[in-house]
């Protein structure tokens, strides 16, 4: 037998063609999520959330980077404002940066530390579900002062350890929302620290949009 009977395959390259296409996808997908619309919010924004997963998927032998973590990029972009299909494929390749941001920083605490730092936080836990992490059981909540509320405490509790994590003191409620969604259609046990990378991308989108808007009104005054 020939020893090149069996050659090794070999990994195609990504088609730019069928990047921009799933770009243009995503940003068309984006268009039509209306935070305010109860009925097709969750839908649309799925759907604009798997587009972006796809890409990651095609990107991710090519950069080296973590799918979520280009997926990710790309929603941000997205949420920021960004409609040009450079500007979105720029964003999925991290601007040619070849390594992945550091990891999360997650401390865990004891119950009583917990309570002795945050006790003092008014309002009542919004649940995102017990099935986040590695043995998928770890918790996830937003404290909120009142329905009208937009930023609260949030955290993550282990049952294994009974520990406890903040994840961020002042997280917005939209922020956690969108997230959540984006994890939903993504990995349903997604690691608490990614979790956090999630509010604070989608966080960080949201103040951008504001400022934004303001120095729209402002031109226009």
């Amino acid at each position: 037998m020939s020893a090149n009977a069996h050659p090794t395959p070999t990994i195609e390259p990504t088609s730019d063609a069928a990047v921009d296409q799933l770009l243009a996808l995503a940003r068309n997908a984006s268009r039509n999520v209306e935070e305010h619309d109860p009925i097709d919010y969750w839908y649309r924004l799925g759907q604009r959330n798997a587009y972006a997963h796809a890409i990651g998927q095609l990107l991710a032998p090519v950069v080296g980077h973590d799918p979520f973590a280009i997926a990710e990029r790309i929603t941000t972009a997205l949420d920021a404002g960004a409609s040009e299909i450079s500007d979105l494929r720029a964003a999925g390749y991290a601007h040619g940066v070849a390594a992945p941001p550091p990891k999360w920083a997650i401390e865990w605490t004891g119950p009583k530390a917990f309570d002795s730092q945050h006790r003092n936080i008014r309002g009542i836990d919004r649940d995102y579900g017990m099935r986040w992490g590695p043995r998928s059981n770890q918790r996830i909540s937003l404290r909120l002062d009142g329905d009208t509320a937009t930023h609260g405490l949030l955290y993550a509790y282990d049952p294994t350890w009974q520990e406890y994590a903040v994840l961020s003191p002042t997280a917005a409620r939209a922020a956690v929302d969108r997230a959540f969604a984006h994890a939903t259609d993504t990995d349903i046990h997604m690691s608490i620290e990614s979790f956090a990378q999630l509010v604070a991308g989608y966080g960080a989108a949201l103040d951008s949009a504001d400022r934004d808007t303001v120095h729209v009104v402002e031109a226009q005054l």
